[in-house]
């Protein structure tokens, strides 16, 4: 009998999911999107249950073919990374889960862990400089704020183990999510000690920590059977999305850097050890042995998203499509207009939370496909000044590109011209899907490893080559860009 593997990435406004045949054909896909909260102004939370009716939803779509249902033989995850939820001992939410980008932590509960872990001792512990939104600081406001939430939760998850709970059982994250909770020391693959006396929080009430691509258990049978699913189906452990998507792409050779494109646009690079010197997160990657770097623009992806809504007035926002095509037409250099996606806060290479947007140089000229363009061209430069910043520990010689802003031919090319490379797009935009199927297949034996696993599931690439006269105009236009953009911190 064919195997089949599914990969299922649970993202922050939805989920999809990909079925791949061990020969690397794509049997199957669908996607279910779900909503976010905003309480107060800078609370941004999720309904833990949509997430499982999400994935519920979605395994039961891919299983209506039952003969390739009958042919799964492991399921993985790509993750969203630092959103946590209380639960009780059956797993079922006893709060909303606070989103990694919520901001509801004051500065001064902020400087507080700060001050018990001074200069970078948290960044060199997980990977992570300290943030209000991410799981140990999210924790000590539940503590202070929310004491009755605190003492009564059994489980505090996030959302691979969340997910791996309510399928197997067993709560267990991977080390390369573990990290960006901030509770965990990297390098020892395991919670410290002093960050969870800080929280006062026993590891007891957290998942398991275990290398991505490891087994975690069959799916409980009654929760199989009611999915459509075959008994004896393994879960495996998957990878936060930025290395889902490292996995899916095929990154692993030294000088690759990936630029991903979701809600926030992140630059990812393999490297053998970690790179504290960078300034940029860094994390165990889910292949062995390798080391991951990840810098980001916090609203990269949602920029565009933005102002599309912006433009509807109620009525259904415009076309990407109609949008990608009156793009194209501008001008490099949107007639002037540079935009900056500090939509919430700068990110790497110069992060401050409290810097904000700017849109530059309007006039009467201009009309809404100017700034169209001038948001895709700042999302770009912003990510040319990673490239740059991240180029001061080791060569990047390769792009590649996935995710959403993949589908616009116009934005790819204006990466392309803006940074001066060949950029490397997948034909199959969904590579974070594809990376947890990979890891499905090393976690049960089905590949070798992770190369192995893309050799037999990658798929076509297309380049897009820089034209060299807008990288000119780009080139003398990037100095600008980085200069004025430091007084918007």
């Amino acid at each position: 009998m064919k195997r089949y593997l599914l990969g299922i990435d649970i993202g922050t406004t939805g989920a999809k999911a990909l079925l791949c045949g061990e020969d690397g054909s794509i049997a199957a896909s669908a996607y279910r999107e779900y909503g976010m909260a905003m309480p107060h102004h800078s609370w941004r939370e999720q309904n833990a249950e949509d997430w499982w009716t999400a994935v519920t939803e979605l395994i039961r779509t891919i299983c209506r073919d039952r003969e390739k249902a009958s042919g799964i033989t492991a399921v993985s995850f790509s993750a969203q990374g630092g959103t946590v939820v209380p639960t009780d001992g059956a797993f079922r939410p006893l709060g909303p889960a606070r989103v990694w980008s919520d901001r509801r932590c004051t500065p001064e509960e902020v400087d507080r862990f700060r001050a018990a872990f001074p200069g970078d001792e948290i960044y060199r512990t997980t990977g992570w400089y300290i943030s209000g939104g991410l799981p140990a600081l999210q924790l000590a406001w539940m503590r202070d704020h929310e004491p009755e939430i605190f003492e009564k939760a059994r489980w505090f998850l996030t959302v691979p183990d969340y997910i791996s709970a309510k399928l197997t059982g067993r709560p267990v994250v991977d080390i390369s999510d573990a990290g960006i909770n901030q509770l965990t020391d990297i390098r020892k693959m395991q919670y410290d000690e002093r960050i969870l006396s800080w929280i006062g929080m026993e590891p007891s009430r957290l998942p398991e920590i275990r290398p991505s691509a490891s087994e975690i258990g069959t799916i409980l049978p009654e929760v199989a059977a009611a999915l459509g699913l075959p008994e004896k189906v393994t879960v495996v452990t998957g990878a936060h999305d930025q290395y889902a998507v490292a996995a899916g792409a095929g990154l692993g050779e030294s000088g690759c850097a990936l630029i991903g494109s979701g809600t926030a646009w992140a630059v990812t690079v393999l490297t053998d050890r970690p790179h504290f010197e960078s300034g940029a997160s860094q994390s165990v990657s889910a292949s062995p042995g390798k080391w991951g770097t990840v810098a980001s623009i916090p609203s990269g992806g949602v920029c565009l998203e933005w102002f599309r809504r912006q433009l509807s007035d109620g009525t259904e926002p415009m076309a990407y499509d109609r949008i990608n095509e009156r793009v194209a037409e501008k001008p490099v250099g949107a007639g002037g207009l540079r935009f900056y996606p500090y939509l919430n806060g700068s990110g790497y290479p110069r992060m401050s939370k409290e810097a904000r947007g700017a849109l530059q140089g309007i006039d009467l000229s201009h009309d809404r496909f100017d700034i169209a363009r001038a948001v895709m061209e700042g999302v770009s430069f912003q990510s040319d000044w990673i490239l740059d910043s991240l180029r001061a520990c080791y060569p990047i010689h390769t792009l590649k590109f996935s995710g959403g802003a993949a589908k616009s031919g116009i934005w790819v090319q204006i990466l392309a011209d803006v940074t001066g490379m060949p950029v490397r797009v997948a034909r199959m935009p969904e590579l974070a899907c594809l990376g947890a199927c990979i890891l499905a297949g090393v976690g049960t034996q089905v590949f070798a490893d992770v190369g192995e696993g893309y050799r037999r599931l990658s798929v076509p690439e297309r380049v897009v080559e820089p034209i060299p006269e807008h990288n000119r105009q780009y080139r003398a236009a990037a100095e600008g860009y980085r200069a004025h953009a430091a007084t918007l911190f």
